[in-house]
């Protein structure tokens, strides 16, 4: 029987996007050995779209393993410092590799060191999280030199690459020709939207999924009824990561309490813990506040889709739904019918 502690994580998702970077991430993995150039994928997305997830479950797919030939390191999986430099990156890969001491040596030093590591531990795909921070928001600029690091590392090492991060990491491989044109088209991880018809219903199928692994252990009102589908919509913005956290904090709550039941003030506290004040539109009430009516109205998806998006983010332009207008009251908004 799953442990009512990690319910959440152990829930099997029917997440099409997911699903289909995971199939091109094990594809790159499984023809990157013997392929005459590099293979080269940038998975897109905003925060909390399951980037990172998908990394980490590859990664568990291939671990190291240690024999009598010594030790294999399938893929090396990294997650770039907010200051990238070539030392600080090589030092973090040394360390995935298991290198005694990954911090000792210069720049070519490291560098060196990596490759023939990778070399006598069969490595075959190098991921790269958080890819963003390879360019500056400040001066909106790439820094080149670690990415030309990162394109001579792989070239010489002959192992697939995968990036992951926000959009404006495009801009890092639209700046470097030399790096864009080792890459295939981008797979995009994007948050669910109420307006997509298609969406919509793959998000309600993945409420019924939290729904039936949690019914087994506690009495709780249907995630996936037309009501609390969109109360879960709203109090999420359509992210995976805002989903999983909220309903994790309230299956921790009741059994910390030593309740087997989830009520919509549950719910609701839950929320607030894990997510409502992190969401940047502080101004909106939770969903899951009792009695509260709520509309799919032009202007609340608007306000939705901002959740997750921080308030004075700095990044190069991308298209995003405009603020709503603020002579509109948040509670005229929520309880519109």
């Amino acid at each position: 029987m799953i442990d009512p502690r990690r319910i959440i994580e152990n829930t099997l998702i029917p997440h099409s996007a997911f699903e289909k970077v995971s199939t091109k991430l094990e594809q790159c993995f499984r023809y990157s050995a013997g392929a005459t150039e590099p293979v080269c994928l940038a998975i897109v997305g905003e925060s909390r779209t399951g980037k990172s997830r998908a990394l980490e479950e590859c990664a568990a797919n291939h671990p190291p393993v240690r024999s009598e030939e010594g030790l294999t390191v399938p893929l090396i999986r990294v997650k770039t410092p907010s200051k990238p430099t070539v030392k600080a990156l090589a030092e973090l890969m040394l360390v995935s590799m298991g290198d005694p001491t990954p911090d000792a040596g210069t720049e070519n030093s490291k560098t060196l060191r990596l490759r023939v590591l990778m070399r006598n531990a069969n490595t075959r795909m190098v991921m790269v999280d958080e890819f963003q921070h390879f360019y500056d928001k400040g001066s909106h600029k790439v820094i080149h030199h670690v990415a030309d690091w990162l394109k001579i590392l792989v070239d010489e090492a002959r192992v697939a690459v995968v990036v992951a991060g926000l959009p404006t990491c495009q801009a890092v491989l639209a700046q470097n020709e030399q790096l864009a044109g080792r890459f295939i088209t981008p797979v995009n991880m994007p948050r669910f939207d109420w307006k997509d018809e298609g969406h919509r219903e793959e998000f309600v199928a993945i409420l019924s999924a939290f729904q039936e692994s949690m019914g087994e252990h506690f009495d709780m009102p249907a995630l996936d009824s037309d009501e609390l589908a969109f109360r879960c919509y709203t109090g999420t913005g359509g992210l995976m990561g805002y989903l999983t956290k909220f309903l994790r904090q309230a299956v921790w709550n009741a059994l910390d309490e030593g309740r087997r039941t989830i009520s919509l003030d549950d719910l609701a506290t839950a929320h607030d813990e894990a997510v409502w004040t992190a969401s940047g539109i502080l101004d909106i009430k939770s969903p899951f506040t009792r009695g509260l009516r709520l509309a799919p109205t032009e202007d609340l998806l608007a306000r939705i889709e901002l959740i997750g998006i921080p308030a004075q983010e700095e990044c190069m332009p991308v298209r995003r739904t405009s603020r709503p207008r603020l002579s509109e009251t948040v509670r005229e908004v929520l309880c519109a019918s």
